[in-house]
This record gives structure tokens, C-alpha cells and sequence, in this order.
């Protein structure tokens, strides 16, 4: 198994433990939609997702045409989409790996997603610079678990994996 199934499969055990089938779910920087495969395969329905590169979002529709069909996927600067989407729209915000691929500042990235998660949030990233915790928890949301994947071989030694629900949300801890 390469290390982008394993953080798939790691993200869909993830997401099972915290939403619905039927929940608004959305990948900020999909890729080539390897998550989102995973998590339609895992019976996931209502994806979306964000990505930047244009070729990465032709080689998700061209290797996995049926479901790029289900799923919605808008392809354009980030930054714009983000900020473009209305507050609370989605029930879980997720990325895997989004800020490390990313050059620059990402502060502005931070504020949108809180906004748009109207429940929960999970972050996969690389926290070598610091952690993001105390930055999600000012924005409203509260952590509710943590993994630190550097003992799980097959992810990524470098990832920490947060999960954060809004601190006014009424869904419980699992659902």
C-alpha cells in the first residue's frame, strides 16, 4: 500500500467515526481525488471538493470517471473558492496534507475553514512549525481528538492528525 492509500484509508476511518453517510463533506486541495474516491467508496454521498491545479483535477476525472460524475469539484485558485463559499456549508472540512503542499503564508487559509465547517473539521497536515490546535480552538472550534501518526509506518512520519468540532455545534462527540 502506498502512503496516499494509507492516508486514505486512515481519513475514511476517520470520518466514519465522525459524520453521517449522507453529511455535506469538503476536501480542500483534493488532488487527484483519492480521498474523495475513498470516502464515496466508503459509502460517503454528498463530496465536494477544492483544488488549484487543473491537471490534477483532469487526471480525477479521467481515472475515476464514474464517481468524478457524483462528485463536485471546482477547480480554481483556493484562496477565491474558499472565500466565495458560504458560512457553515459543509458539515465536515478536511485536509490531508493541503499546507505542506502549499508555499507562503496560509494564515488567511485558517479563519475560512472554520467558517465554512458548520459542525466538524479535521486536519492531516504537517506540524513540524508548529502546531494548529490553538489556532482552530480561537476560532471557535474545540479538538475532540488527536493522533500523532509518526508510530503509524505506512502515513507519514511528519502528520498529526486533529479533529475539531465547533464549539456551538449540537452534534455529539461521535455520531
Amino acid at each position: 500500500m502506498d502512503i496516499e492509500e494509507a492516508r486514505s484509508r486512515f481519513l475514511v476511518a476517520l470520518v466514519e467515526k465522525y459524520a453521517a453517510k449522507d453529511c455535506r463533506i469538503l476536501e480542500v486541495g483534493c488532488r487527484e481525488g483519492n480521498n474523495l474516491v475513498s470516502l464515496w467508496q466508503a459509502g460517503f454521498t454528498n463530496l465536494n471538493g477544492l483544488e488549484g491545479n487543473t491537471g490534477k483535477v483532469a487526471a480525477f476525472k479521467k481515472h475515476h470517471a464514474g464517481i468524478a460524475e457524483r462528485v463536485e469539484v471546482t477547480t480554481g485558485p483556493v484562496e477565491e473558492l474558499v472565500r466565495g463559499l458560504e458560512d457553515a456549508a459543509f458539515d465536515l472540512v478536511f485536509t490531508v496534507g493541503f499546507l505542506f503542499d502549499r508555499r507562503g503564508d496560509n494564515a488567511w487559509l485558517f479563519p475560512q475553514l472554520a467558517r465554512l465547517a458548520s459542525h466538524r473539521l479535521i486536519s492531516i497536515e504537517d506540524e513540524r512549525r508548529g502546531s494548529f490546535k490553538g489556532v482552530y480552538e480561537g476560532l471557535g472550534l474545540k479538538e475532540v481528538e488527536a493522533i500523532d501518526t509518526s508510530a503509524m509506518k505506512e502515513l507519514d512520519s511528519v502528520f498529526f492528525a486533529r479533529v475539531f468540532q465547533k464549539v456551538n455545534s449540537s452534534w455529539e462527540t461521535t455520531v
